[in-house]
């Protein structure tokens, strides 16, 4: 059996995470202490002698290199923290500062988690940090790729090849060229983003009345026009111009404007199954926004794997505005009780769509119901986990996702790919 390349592990040198310091201990108990572990030892092997000396530095000053960043998410959320917990802006400040040389978490984790709350502080071993997994873990499973999940263009042919529900293009542009589609534009409203675009950055939606199309947040253009703008969009970067889609009738309350969709997280099983191993339904929360997403404002709300019934929904808990609903913010629909409508079919076409893209472990779908159906609107080989562990108020490594995840690198998984 041929030797897998090490793969090259980001360092997160800011704040430098202290458990890097006892790397070499023996592991706690628990799936997140074993992936955290096996993080911090491939660190040191991967760092140079000069980049060794440089990481023992910025060790000795963490506590100083710290502290801006704790004042700051301090004076931002301190006060909503003391009317609930009682606690003192100095002793959610001293806890922030233990959480990060005891675990590693950076202090935005100490509101976004909520440890402040004891329940939550006593299970802080159990949760897995984004760094972890997307600079280190995700690369460590990482097999040789050749399905396009990245590739919005690919995906969506790949997608129709596969007899997978998803998106259709109606235009793809590259360096100032339409490379496929075709004048005139249809006579509907359009959802243009970014061919390789994460978090709806720079996309556009574009609502069609009377022969014209009238962009979100301003401008007005006939087709010509609209298609002369994407040629020059694309002459930045590669775009895409798809219908936009609205979500199904039973939960269109749920959102006043972007499609909503359940981010559905697979994992490849101990039997080389396909097994959904956790669920979030993101909601916008402002007309304004097209998108649906943590960063764009938007909440989240976790969903029962077992019957697809949505708990109290959340922001990402970095300021005191909103917190937990279990009444849309924007809309007055109820969150907390409702069911998803076809939930196992969501979770079935998750694991017929990870079956397709099985040369990777795992993948966290978006996916999309529409009155015409489901639709997968986006997969992505890196998901995150912050986004799916505030709305659940569970660690990861409690889950099956730790699980598995642990099994994968540490199990045997990785050995048998």
């Amino acid at each position: 059996m041929s030797r897998r390349k090490a793969p090259k592990i980001s360092v997160q040198k800011f704040p430098p995470p202290l458990p890097l310091a006892w790397a070499l201990l023996p592991p706690g108990p628990g799936h997140a202490a074993r992936l955290h572990k096996l993080h911090y030892r491939a660190i040191w092997r991967s760092l140079s002698a000069p980049r060794c000396l440089e990481m023992a530095f910025l060790l000795l000053c963490w506590p100083f290199l710290l502290m801006p960043r704790i004042i700051e998410m301090t004076r931002r959320n301190g006060a909503m923290v003391k009317a609930r917990t009682g606690k003192s802006l100095a002793r959610q400040m001293s806890e922030q500062m233990w959480l990060a040389a005891r675990f590693g978490f950076r202090p935005q984790a100490y509101y976004t988690m909520e440890f402040f709350r004891p329940e939550r502080a006593a299970q802080a071993g159990d949760y897995i940090h984004r760094y972890v997994v997307k600079d280190g873990l995700y690369r460590r499973i990482k097999r040789k790729i050749v399905s396009p999940l990245t590739d919005k263009v690919g995906f969506a042919r790949f997608c129709k090849a596969h007899e997978l529900p998803a998106a259709a293009l109606e235009m793809s542009l590259v360096d100032g060229k339409i490379e496929s589609g075709s004048a005139p534009l249809p006579a509907a409203d359009l959802f243009v983003k970014r061919t390789r675009g994460r978090g709806g950055a720079r996309s556009e939606l574009w609502l069609y009345e009377n022969g014209r199309y009238h962009m979100r947040g301003g401008g007005e253009l006939d087709g010509p026009a609209l298609i002369d703008r994407l040629i020059d969009l694309s002459q930045r970067e590669p775009y895409i111009v798809q219908r936009r889609h609205i979500n199904h009738p039973l939960i269109a309350d749920l959102s006043p404007g972007a499609l909503a969709t359940v981010r559905v997280v697979t994992l490849i099983d101990e039997k080389g199954g396909f097994e959904v191993v956790r669920a979030v339904f993101r909601m916008g929360t402002s007309e304004k926004s097209i998108v649906d997403n943590f960063h764009a404002g938007g909440v989240a709300a976790p969903v029962d794997l077992a019957t697809g019934a949505l708990g109290r929904a959340t922001d990402f808990g970095l300021a005191p505005s909103l917190g937990w609903v279990d009444i849309h913010p924007a809309t007055g629909a109820r969150i907390t009780g409702r069911v998803l409508p076809q939930w196992d079919e969501i979770a079935a076409l998750a694991r017929r769509a990870h079956a397709a893209f099985a040369d990777r472990v795992v993948i966290g779908w978006d996916i999309a119901i529409t009155a015409s159906g489901m639709l997968l609107v986006e997969g992505n080989g890196a998901p995150d986990v912050d986004n799916i562990q505030r709305p659940h108020g569970t660690p990861l490594g409690l889950s099956r996702y730790g699980a598995l995840m642990d099994w994968h690198l540490l199990g045997g998984g990785l050995q048998s790919t």
